[in-house]
């Protein structure tokens, strides 16, 4: 593959293709969203970016001009290394692109309510993915289990690493302040990543 940007409308027509002929009428499918590629970008030789569909979104890697995944068994699992921390990939094959890794980031896609929330939560995680200063742990993370935690059904075991702030009028004892959050690796993996796009959907709607 030559540019990142034809790596996105390669994916864009393939899923599209997909969509339309085989996916059509399936009740996983989200009607209020639709095929779209973005973040598509060359890291270490590989270009990577987010594939949002009706019925997943997924973080997606083309291997390089010096990689062979030919032999790599469909299905099988490839821990790659990025800013924030090591993510499993599961090797795909889909006619059209070949072979390619993917990691799943929602699936189904019920929870969004318009394209832009969908956008921004695709945007949210790649900011967190590509930032080394929320590095911490360097166990990968799964996608089966970076679904879950975004989805709610999994504990991520991870305290909320936001400081307390101390109110004037407290007399001495700390209290939390609500403040307007910005988005961490933390947040992202303990399901607050969740409920911020949520939060960001509902002001975008706000302004419809």
């Amino acid at each position: 593959m030559k540019s990142a940007q034809a790596a996105a409308e390669l994916f864009a027509g393939t899923f599209e293709h997909i969509h339309r002929q085989q996916m059509t009428g399936l009740p996983m499918l989200n009607q209020a969203l639709q095929v779209e590629c973005l973040g598509f970008q060359t890291r270490n030789r590989r270009i990577i970016g987010i594939v949002i569909t009706p019925w997943l979104m997924n973080l997606v890697m083309l291997p390089g001009e010096k990689d062979d995944w030919s032999g790599l068994k469909i299905g099988s699992k490839q821990q790659h290394e990025f800013p924030s921390r090591a993510y499993r990939f599961t090797v795909n094959e889909i006619s059209g692109i070949g072979f390619f890794q993917t990691c799943s980031i929602y699936s189904p896609m019920h929870e969004f309510v318009t394209q832009a929330h969908a956008v921004a939560a695709a945007q949210s995680f790649l900011a967190v993915l590509m930032n080394p200063a929320q590095a911490a742990d360097k166990d990968p993370v799964d996608e089966e289990l970076l679904g879950r935690i975004l989805r709610g059904e999994e504990p991520s075991g991870i305290k909320s690493d936001k400081p307390e702030k101390s109110d004037p009028h407290s007399n001495g004892k700390e209290i939390d302040i609500q403040t307007e959050p910005m988005l961490s690796r933390r947040e992202l993996l303990s399901g607050s990543f969740r409920r911020s796009v949520a939060n960001q959907s509902d002001n975008q709607g706000d302004k419809c």
